[in-house]
């Protein structure tokens, strides 16, 4: 029953004598209009306070994650052009390997070694067309040695040009060693091919390096892209200037008269080769036990080219390290057994006693003349690649470091914001809870203290009444009229009645008051002992409107079991806090599982939430509410106490409730927030907390 309906009060008011109708008015009237303003200025200024608080803190979030995105973007564009530098650096350097390592340039016939050396180019250089292009002995013209077409993976040869129909792509070949053009047909160097060559076969770049032997330029290796145009990198120039190399020693070595001859001065120009590509190389004779050495020796080893020859297997091992020997010589080893190539890599001591970091990669050969064994290998210094993969392994390490730093501290700063917002939320919606609740105590003291007076009066009237009928049974007609328009047996009757009513409406004000008092603690931010049960049951006097029965669905039943316990030292406004939240989660699950129900379903299985406190030993005592709602799904169990998690639809839940309480449980009152569900079974959270508090600080926020 509502005590202050206004229509209920205006029709009363209309039975009453003029002094007790005034006296109801001055005191009723002004209390709900004043109230109602003051309520609303209030709520308006928190919700303008807030709303500037959530602005400044999302603003200051918002820039520290775009920072964030900006140093990992950042970082992933360095490391795609570190991964890509790497990626083409041993691409060229796999097929210089190749090509040292190749017995085609040693023994097969002269365009058999070429087509291996145009197609080891193409592949290195990730180019569609390579060729080699020869003067002949006139140099009024140039022939196609082959041409290889990685896409047909298709050779071809004999084409030729004549010098005098590209007088300025050939005055081009005969200035600049490297012609490395972007676009094939606005380059004047490359324009007069437009039409009848690169245009109709889609040539957009092209990188051309001049093949010198014996002092003069005679012939061009040709690297020709299709497609999109290619900017060309000095690496990329370098490692077709190598290949020139080969090409040169594939030609030298045709042209070498006797065996002898020509294999004295292969060796002499491999030897070059193998200086210019930085690598030492050796060929291991396993029937002599015998290691020919060649390259870069000095550069590698420290020691000069003649102390080195000397050395044999054993020297070498000896001056592997000690802790990667054994490596060496197990897959040196299963190699041999094998006879398959190999790669690993290992520290290498030079002359001064330092170590440097090699790449040794060989490969078996058979002679199959004089049915002998032998191991060809190259030996690289990577000391420098070592060192940058080690910076590189060591700044990821640091930038993953970083990052897992600046996401903590995301993370910490999202939750210190939310924690604060809701701490200031609860801190005025406390003392506006508070104020309310003083100010309408009054009033309300005031017309409780004087129903019983007022009660005593009316009942001296009516029985002073009683005597007029009881000696004037017959009054005048002005008074007899004036009774019957009145009613006033009816008065008589009911004044006492409506008298009560309001004593018992002033009563449930005055409850609700104390409820209200008690749930927000405004006095108490450091802890105190209190009554655990007081806070509970004030959560729930404040939540009855949820509990009761309504016209469009059945109540909830509410069962206390509560132990005996003593006083408990704690954050009383923190602890109904956590209260309000966990029974507004419970409603809310039996509010879900029963849209999924009938009338009859509802009836026969009830709502339920049970209330049991109990000590568990001297110095603890535990809360359980539990519910017989649907339960948690397993798939969020992991999720409950995580800031920003809720089921609830947009609007209804900010997702902070479980984990603000896990924190007031947990690092507040130093005890523990737990929960056993399953699925279709219901809920139970469990609260267990010490009886005394150690004694600290406590802020808000």
């Amino acid at each position: 029953m509502d005590f202050f309906d206004q229509s209920s009060i205006a029709t009363h008011q209309q039975n009453f004598p003029g002094f007790l109708r005034s006296l109801l008015e001055s005191i009723i009237d002004p209390i709900i209009v004043n109230k109602d303003q003051q309520l609303e200025i209030t709520l308006q200024q928190i919700s303008e306070k807030l709303e500037q608080q959530i602005e400044a803190r999302t603003a200051l979030l918002n820039q520290t994650v775009n920072q964030l995105r900006l140093e990992i973007n950042e970082y992933k564009q360095t490391e795609a052009a570190r991964q890509q530098t790497e990626q083409s650096f041993r691409r060229h350097n796999t097929a210089l390997q190749q090509l040292v390592q190749s017995e085609s340039l040693q023994y097969d016939d002269f365009p058999t070694a070429i087509k291996h050396v145009t197609e080891v180019a193409s592949v290195g250089l990730n180019v569609d067309r390579v060729s080699v292009w020869l003067y002949t002995e006139d140099y009024t013209k140039i022939k196609c040695a082959d041409l290889y077409e990685h896409l047909s993976n298709s050779h071809n040869a004999g084409f030729e040009l004549s010098v005098c129909d590209y007088p300025s792509y050939f005055q081009a070949l005969k200035e600049e060693q490297v012609i490395a053009v972007v676009d094939v047909h606005q380059d004047t160097r490359t324009s007069e091919f437009s039409e009848t060559y690169t245009r109709p076969l889609g040539i957009t770049s092209m990188l051309d390096v001049r093949i010198w032997s014996r002092g003069k330029v005679i012939g061009v290796v040709c690297c020709e892209h299709l497609g999109n145009q290619r900017q060309w990198t000095l690496e990329e120039a370098s490692f077709i200037s190598s290949i020139t190399e080969f090409v040169r020693l594939v030609i030298e070595s045709r042209d070498r008269r006797s065996v002898e001859v020509a294999l004295a001065d292969s060796e002499s120009q491999f030897r070059l080769v193998v200086e210019q590509t930085g690598q030492l190389i050796y060929v291991y004779d396993l029937a002599a036990s015998q290691i020919r050495w060649a390259g870069v020796i000095e550069e590698i080893t420290g020691y000069t080219a003649e102390v080195w020859q000397q050395f044999n297997l054993t020297d070498w091992q000896a001056h592997i390290h000690p802790e990667d020997r054994a490596k060496v010589r197990r897959l040196l080893a299963q190699a041999m057994q094998s006879k398959s190539q190999y790669q690993i890599e290992y520290r290498l001591q030079k002359k001064d006693g330092s170590y440097i970091y090699v790449e040794d990669r060989g490969k078996f050969l058979v002679n199959d003349i004089t049915a002998t064994y032998s191991i060809a290998g190259t030996m690289s210094n990577v000391s420098d690649r070592k060192a940058a993969e080690e910076a590189l392994r060591q700044s990821e390490v640091q930038f993953r470091q970083q990052a897992q730093q600046l996401e903590e501290t995301l993370k910490e700063l999202q939750r210190t914001q939310t924690q604060m917002i809701q701490s200031e939320k609860m801190s005025s919606l406390g003392q506006l809870v508070a104020g309310v609740a003083h100010e309408i105590n009054n009033p309300v003291n005031f017309i409780y203290g004087n129903i019983t007076p007022a009660n005593d009066y009316i009942h001296d009237l009516l029985k002073l009444i009683n005597l007029y009928q009881e000696h004037y049974p017959q009054p005048v007609p002005a008074i007899q009229e004036e009774i019957e328009v009145i009613d006033l047996e009816f008065l008589m009757q009911d004044l006492p009645k409506l008298l009560s009513s309001m004593k018992m409406g002033a009563e449930r004000i005055r409850q609700i008051v104390l409820s209200l008092r008690n749930f927000s603690r405004l006095d108490e931010a450091e802890y105190k002992a209190v009554d655990i049960h007081e806070g509970i049951d004030s959560t729930l006097l404040i939540l009855e409107n949820r509990l009761k029965s309504k016209p469009e669905h059945l109540g909830i039943e509410v069962i206390k079991e509560y132990g005996k316990l003593p006083l408990i030292e704690c954050y009383a406004g923190q602890l109904n806090q956590v209260f309000m939240n966990i029974l507004t989660n419970a409603i809310d699950a039996l509010e879900e599982r029963d849209q999924q129900r009938t009338w009859q379903q509802i009836k026969d299985s009830p709502r339920t939430i049970i209330i049991r406190t109990q000590m568990l030993n001297q110095h603890q005592i535990s809360i359980t509410i539990s519910d017989n709602g649907l339960g948690i799904p397993e798939k969020i169990k992991q999720l409950i106490f995580d800031p920003f998690f809720t089921t609830k639809p947009i609007g209804k839940g900010t997702g902070m409730g479980m984990s603000i309480s896990y924190q007031i449980i947990t690092k507040n009152h130093g005890g523990n927030l737990y929960y056993i569900s399953y699925p279709g079974q219901g809920t139970e959270f469990v609260i267990e907390i010490p009886l005394k508090q150690q004694v600290k600080s406590y802020s808000r926020g």
